[in-house]
């Protein structure tokens, strides 16, 4: 999962910092590749409410574990990832065992979660703005999230297909912008290189002016 921390404002990166961020590609890949995949079989698969609870609940608890072994794509504290994932843990395990109208249960559940989760996206993609390349595609998936989250919170009569359609478009929206923040996230140390050079080069350049 995309984290980055609402609480942290990002001034400047250390190579440490490029270093271990990129070596995190990958958990965003293998969860985009899930969520993209999930969220495509929920428009192929003949729906009942017990199925999809199942569906869901699993889900959440496994992208909530991929999400705590995860690194803030920020540079903030990794302790962010943790709660995320526990807060998605937590809600995926809800949804199994809350009693009560089963369909508005998922439907307040994901909810909720989308719009913590795009709450803290777009809080930290617009402070980290500066300095993080790929802020834009973390931005709109907080977009993205704190939409359907409005959609399932404002609709206390959902459908089964209307639920199935929103869950549906919102992982698969949300895994493909995590398979592109994944491949950005592997070019980081190559970017850093880069930038390195030019401003080594710029600075080779500039005519040192005699004082006095």
């Amino acid at each position: 999962m995309m984290v980055t921390s609402p609480i942290d404002e990002l001034r400047s990166w250390t190579r440490a910092q490029v270093d271990t961020i990129s070596k995190g590609w990958w958990v965003l890949l293998v969860s985009g590749v899930v969520s993209l995949v999930a969220g495509c079989l929920t428009f192929f698969i003949p729906w009942t409410v017990g199925d999809l609870v199942v569906f869901v609940g699993t889900l959440l608890v496994i992208r909530g574990a991929f999400t705590m072994f995860s690194i803030p794509v920020d540079g903030s504290l990794r302790t962010w990832s943790v709660v995320i994932g526990l807060v998605e843990i937590f809600v995926g395990i809800g949804v199994f065992v809350w009693p009560g109208p089963t369909l508005l249960v998922v439907a307040l559940s994901i909810g909720w979660l989308l719009l913590f989760r795009g709450s803290s996206a777009i809080v930290g993609a617009i402070s980290s703005r500066r300095y993080l390349p790929y802020w834009g595609v973390v931005l709109v998936m907080g977009i993205v999230e704190a939409l359907v989250a409005l959609y399932l919170l404002s609709r206390p009569d959902i459908t089964l297909i209307a639920a199935v359609l929103a869950i549906g478009f919102a992982w698969m929206l949300y895994g493909a912008l995590e398979i592109v923040a994944a491949i950005e996230v592997k070019k980081l140390p190559q970017r850093l290189n880069k930038a390195s050079t030019t401003v080594a080069a710029a600075t080779t350049d500039t005519p040192l002016h005699p004082v006095g």
